[in-house]
């Protein structure tokens, strides 16, 4: 059920708030994944790409807890 007319960013947010409680919450989410998608690939295009192996990551995670525990 596409629709060809777009609406405006005010037209929308009205829309939204015709909605039940349940459907903004499953809207939201929809909308939330989407633009996490969008993030996290230009994100992950700006990040080297580092191989670690498992140990070096459990040294890392280790040398973080036991800072914390420190302080």
């Amino acid at each position: 059920m596409a629709r060809t007319s777009k609406i405006s960013t005010e037209e929308f947010i009205a829309l939204f708030s015709s909605f039940s409680k349940a459907q903004q919450t499953k809207i939201a989410k929809t909308l939330y994944e989407a633009t996490f998608k969008e993030q996290w690939q230009v994100l992950d295009s700006e990040l080297p790409n580092v191989e670690l192996s498992e140990t070096e990551i459990m040294r890392e995670v280790k040398a973080v807890h036991y800072a914390k525990k420190k302080n």
